[in-house]
């Protein structure tokens, strides 16, 4: 069992977590947790699941049960979708994670109106990950719409996030690129870091893997954003934005 899903303890803080999925019509889903694992198993906490990058959270409720090797969560959205339509089951042993503290899973399919339980019309349940990074936690960004802000200080120099993510040679908007020229789309908290032109963290690469860790270029308080500088790593950018950083000179 992995440590930060442990039992935290009657008074204990949420866990923040970020979940990942793609829906069975192809679109990206982001969950947002902040999970509470008491002494005895039970789960429970909230859950904002985020279509793009931008766009309004879906807010659910979240309850579940920690079973030795596996964590069973059921969300119940606000609009009415019932539990039995957004299971998540995640394996916790340690032959299932990959890339750090991401889990490894499955979501239930969601069903259509009407459908009963088991039928074969449902859409089959569609993979999940989910990761945790202690440093950090997902909320809203004064400039960029969502994003990664710190969740404890940090000191200049420490490791504040490692960007996860399947790797290949395709460069898009949210990719990352590796030390040996490959490209990783970010599954965790790793989409939501943006560019900043005086940005709170550097990139450094892992000897081994060639894959990329963000750490602090200053000594950063809690609540403040991680970003980094896009054109220092990317060379020709993915995609056009408008930079709405608060720097005086704009490098993109």
């Amino acid at each position: 069992m992995l440590g930060f899903l442990g039992a935290t303890g009657p008074e204990s803080v949420p866990v923040h977590l970020i979940g990942f999925h793609v829906a069975a019509d192809g679109t990206r889903l982001y969950d947002r947790l902040a999970l509470v694992i008491e002494a005895d198993g039970r789960v429970s906490g909230r859950v904002d699941r985020i279509a793009e990058r931008d766009g309004l959270a879906r807010p659910a409720e979240a309850r579940g049960l920690l079973m030795g090797d596996q964590l069973a969560l059921m969300l119940e959205f606000a609009d009415g979708t019932t539990l039995a339509e957004a299971g998540v089951m995640l394996d916790l042993a340690p032959e299932a994670r990959r890339h750090g503290a991401a889990l490894v899973g499955r979501i239930a399919g969601q069903a259509r109106p009407g459908a009963q339980a088991g039928e074969a019309s449902a859409p089959a349940a569609q993979p999940y990950v989910m990761a945790h990074a202690p440093a950090a936690r997902l909320d809203r960004s004064p400039t960029h719409g969502w994003g990664t802000v710190l969740e404890m200080a940090v000191t200049a120099g420490e490791t504040v996030l490692g960007i996860y993510g399947p790797v290949g040679a395709r460069q898009t908007p949210y990719s990352f690129r590796t030390d040996d020229g490959r490209h990783i789309e970010p599954t965790g908290y790793g989409h939501f870091v943006n560019h900043a032109c005086e940005p709170s963290c550097e990139i450094i690469y892992d000897q081994e893997t060639a894959l990329p860790t963000l750490v602090a270029l200053r000594d950063l308080a809690a609540g403040e954003e991680v970003t980094f500088d896009y054109t220092r790593t990317e060379g020709d950018l993915a995609g056009a934005f408008t930079c709405r950083c608060p720097a005086l000179v704009h490098k993109v």
